[in-house]
């Protein structure tokens, strides 16, 4: 649904930017609504000993929004989301069995290899009209 509503607003704006821009910006008023409703309160104690990449998160969420608007104008809501998440999907298994960005090491087992098989066989079902 996040595809279609982004793909509609920029749609809207007529620039793929200032929609990730403006998603980016509604996401920051309604987690500051949460935070000042929250009883847990962060804290910034640590921030400045953390790996520096750990503040790359909103850089590749924001080449996230703007991909999807693409993919979904260009192809399509369906085949765009199925795409993304075979990409996210291998790209997890990658990084799980190789322990990279801090995550515990999960070796590549015959299951997870499945699901490899299975995510692509999904994206190839929907990239030949099949699906």
């Amino acid at each position: 649904m996040q595809f279609a509503v982004n793909s509609a607003l920029a749609g809207e704006l007529k620039s793929v930017t200032l929609t990730a821009g403006t998603s980016y910006l509604v996401g920051a008023v309604a987690l500051g609504l949460v935070l000042a409703i929250v009883q847990v309160r962060p804290t910034w104690t640590s921030a400045g000993v953390a790996p520096r990449w750990v503040w790359l998160g909103g850089a590749v969420g924001s080449a996230y929004v703007v991909g999807s608007v693409v993919l979904t104008r260009l192809l399509g809501a369906a085949l765009a989301t199925t795409l993304v998440i075979a990409a996210q999907v291998l790209t997890a298994l990658a990084l799980d069995h190789f322990g990279a960005l801090g995550l515990p090491r999960r070796r590549l087992n015959r299951a997870r290899t499945l699901a490899a098989v299975l995510v692509l066989a999904a994206l190839g079902l929907r990239l030949w009209g099949l699906a």
